[in-house]
């Protein structure tokens, strides 16, 4: 039996968005590249902090957990990602840090708390590796109270934490099927009423998806159906994945990456077997 041809197709691309539609790509090895994008993509964070003064009512702690999770511009070169993945997941970490330096202080004629924000964390000697948002709260300053402090960024995978990892939601599901066996119902405007988010119609006396992928496989409309004429599945052939990133790195720097990785491991089990 001859195994159908793989395809690929990209149905959304946006600078934060990426959604790819594989047809005839087994589910173990979609969801193995969803688990690398996920945990394995390396990203820059903020690792370490380390406070000159701080005469605010907040805690060290909380600030450097806040600066942890600004996500940060990362070189998007995927043979270098890549490697650096291999590297750190083997003990060996890259030596790359970068420098960052922030000091607020709320005058008294300000009249009102400062909000300091992202925009106040300054990259030292490394310009691109600024902030991905400059608009990011990070906490307020009342009148007369300072917060000064140094902060490093490593290179890190989000299995180690959460604020390495370079996408948001990153999900795949498969292609919704709609059966209408018409010879057991009449048309119902109750089965189409009844979907949530209305892809449903009556064409030519059948019940049909306007658009298979707007269903969410909810099947209110098959628990609606007294007759049992109404049935959802779905195609496990066909599959979306879709990709919403922190900002870090792009979509496809991401999906690229992942693979890469997945590809490394791979052949280091090959040699591993064959030596």
């Amino acid at each position: 039996m001859s195994q159908a041809e793989l395809s690929v197709k990209v149905i959304e691309d946006k600078p934060s968005l990426l959604t790819v539609e594989f047809s005839n790509l087994r589910r173990e090895v979609l969801n193995g590249i969803r688990r690398a994008i996920l945990a394995e993509v390396p990203t820059l964070a903020i690792d370490e902090v380390l406070f000159t003064e701080n005469s605010s009512p907040i805690y060290g702690e909380y600030i450097a957990h806040r600066l942890g999770m600004v996500p940060i511009k990362t070189p998007d070169d995927p043979e270098i990602l890549s490697q650096i993945s291999i590297d750190i997941q083997g003990g060996n970490p890259p030596n790359m840090r970068v420098e960052y330096q922030l000091r607020a202080e709320c005058p008294p004629q300000l009249g009102q708390p400062l909000t300091v924000s992202s925009d106040m964390l300054k990259p030292l000697g490394v310009e691109e590796a600024r902030p991905v948002y400059d608009n990011i709260q990070l906490f307020k300053l009342g009148q007369h109270q300072v917060v000064e402090l140094q902060a490093t960024a490593r290179y890190g995978l989000g299995k180690q934490h959460a604020k390495f990892s370079p996408v948001s939601p990153v999900v795949y599901t498969y292609k919704p099927v709609l059966i209408f066996d018409k010879t057991k119902d009449e048309p119902c405007d109750q089965h189409v009423s009844v979907c949530p988010t209305n892809c449903l119609e009556y064409k030519h006396g059948e019940l049909v998806f306007t658009n298979p992928w707007d269903c969410i496989l909810c099947r209110a409309c098959e628990k609606a159906c007294k007759s049992g004429a109404t049935k959802i599945m779905w195609d496990e052939n066909v599959a979306r994945l879709t990709i919403e990133t922190t900002g870090s790195l792009p979509p496809k720097v991401i999906l690229k990456t992942a693979i890469l990785i997945l590809l490394k491991k791979f052949k280091l089990v090959s040699e591993k077997v064959v030596a």
